[in-house]
């Protein structure tokens, strides 16, 4: 996808959510959302995996609609990580450790990733608040590294 085109939407997520049908299509979308932009090609990489396993399974499964295979629940920045929120409703175990997998790296990748520019980053903070930033972004805003989960 073209860069320019995430900056159409207010939210990088909502081009997601178009782009992603069988992942986003239980998705209460009164839900607050916050994607930064920086983790926009961690998190479509994850909707596109977890497209292709979603949609296997609704081939070989009737879905209750009342019970939905697959929920997100919320995507934000916390204490400067990727936060992927979701509820699976199945009994396929192979498919249930397969999602987290998925999530898992893509949340480990985002502590590597500068959620404003994508490049490489460096989890840092400014008293309370905790963002994983580049080197560029990090001095620009007075945040300091954080090692071993300390400042």
């Amino acid at each position: 996808m073209n860069p320019n085109e995430v900056k159409e939407h207010t939210d990088p997520l909502d081009r997601l959510i178009v782009d992603y049908p069988s992942v986003f299509k239980d998705m209460d979308h009164n839900t607050a959302y916050g994607l930064p932009s920086g983790w926009y090609v961690l998190v479509d990489k994850l909707c596109s995996d977890l497209a292709v396993l979603l949609d296997e399974e609704h081939k070989n499964v009737q879905e209750n609609p009342l019970e939905p295979l697959f929920t997100v629940l919320q995507v934000k920045e916390k204490f400067g990580g990727l936060r992927f929120y979701y509820r699976v409703n199945t009994e396929n175990e192979k498919l249930y450790h397969e999602i987290g997998k998925l999530v898992d790296k893509a949340e480990e990748a985002s502590y590597k990733t500068c959620e404003i520019t994508g490049k490489p980053g460096t989890r840092c903070s400014s008293g309370m608040y905790y963002h994983t930033f580049c080197e560029e972004i990090r001095i620009a805003n007075h945040f300091n590294l954080v090692e071993n989960g300390n400042t």
